[in-house]
């Protein structure tokens, strides 16, 4: 006979905590998707529409581009410091990216803003697992990964269509 053990029920305010986190944070990774190229001709930031697309994804890639540089620099803040203010931080950048993005009409100052509010001030990459392990213990990490994850790849499906229903 075997004896199973209850685990206590997940800390769910924390858990959605989480998921809204990771949402945020793939909002604004992929929200852009489905009106970059538009935008880019909208804006006269191409020639045509032909050349939209390297526009488009010159966009995307600053983003990366800014949180390349400062990934292992957010590692350290949070050593330090805790997850409360980098989560904090990286909210913050991305709600006033967000609003400085959408009243951009220049696309250097696009790329810059997409760079420093989106990638370098988004510490939330670096933070995901810990924060994990931090809301429900080492054994079920995974658990709460999955659920985050989930919340993720939803605003990966929805996060295009917003952006495209509100540009």
């Amino acid at each position: 006979m075997s004896v199973q053990t209850v685990q206590p029920p997940l800390p769910w305010r924390y858990v959605l905590l989480l998921c809204l986190c990771d949402s945020t944070h793939f909002y604004t990774v992929c929200s852009l998707f489905s009106y970059a190229g538009i935008m880019s001709a909208d804006l006269n930031w191409v020639p045509d529409r032909n050349a939209a697309g390297f526009v488009a994804g010159w966009l995307q890639s600053a983003n990366v581009f800014g949180r390349m540089l400062t990934s292992s620099g957010w590692g350290f803040v949070a050593a330090r410091y805790g997850f409360k203010p980098v989560l904090l931080i990286t909210l913050l950048g991305l709600s006033l990216g967000g609003v400085a993005f959408g009243l951009c009409t220049n696309l250097v100052l696009a790329l810059v803003i997409r760079s420093v509010f989106f990638g370098a001030l988004n510490g939330w990459p670096v933070l995901f697992g810990p924060c994990a392990a931090d809301v429900a213990g080492d054994d079920r990490q995974t658990e709460v990964v999955g659920l985050v994850m989930a919340s993720g790849a939803f605003m990966q499906l929805v996060g295009p269509a917003i952006g495209g229903w509100t540009y």
